[in-house]
């Protein structure tokens, strides 16, 4: 249960990502309910890897699989310098409105949204890798499981 198919580095690519996630949600029957999440944090991975990814023009790998009562989802730029999102900082979001600095509340939800992701660069490829995972509702990982074979469903 999974995926791979790469995009053209550029905002028109949007389209055609939601329609990759929402056919492979569907084609495995996944819970439709984490697929805003999904797609919220794949879209603000991808603009941010279009904005500041470089001016090579190679396009962006995205992979999705089910793994271990969750959707895993992998964004892979090739001929780029390292760019860690992961270690961006908290935005301040309790202040004035007018005290606070303009950009990262993207990231900051992502970083609330999914229950894990890393960061790892190949310097020798040149390649970023982000993963996420967002773990299905508890029923629907217990339906996994039992479509993957295996005996430890969760509760």
């Amino acid at each position: 249960m999974s995926g791979h198919k790469e995009f053209a580095r550029g905002n028109e690519s949007l389209e055609s990502i939601f329609e990759f996630t929402s056919e492979f949600f569907v084609r495995n029957r996944l819970d439709p309910r984490i697929l805003p999440i999904v797609d919220f944090a794949v879209e603000e991975l991808f603009t941010n890897m279009v904005k500041y990814g470089g001016a090579d023009a190679s396009p962006i790998a995205i992979e999705i699989a089910c793994v271990d009562g969750a959707v895993e989802v992998a964004l892979v730029d090739t001929g780029v310098e390292p760019f860690d999102m992961t270690q961006a900082p908290d935005v301040e979001v309790h202040g004035p409105i007018e005290e606070r600095k303009a950009g990262g509340l993207g990231l900051h939800l992502v970083r609330r949204l999914v229950d894990s992701w890393d960061y790892r660069y190949s310097k020798e490829l040149r390649q970023s890798r982000i993963t996420f995972r967002k773990a299905f509702a508890k029923s629907q990982a217990r339906a996994a499981a039992s479509a993957e074979g295996g005996s430890n469903a969760v509760d």
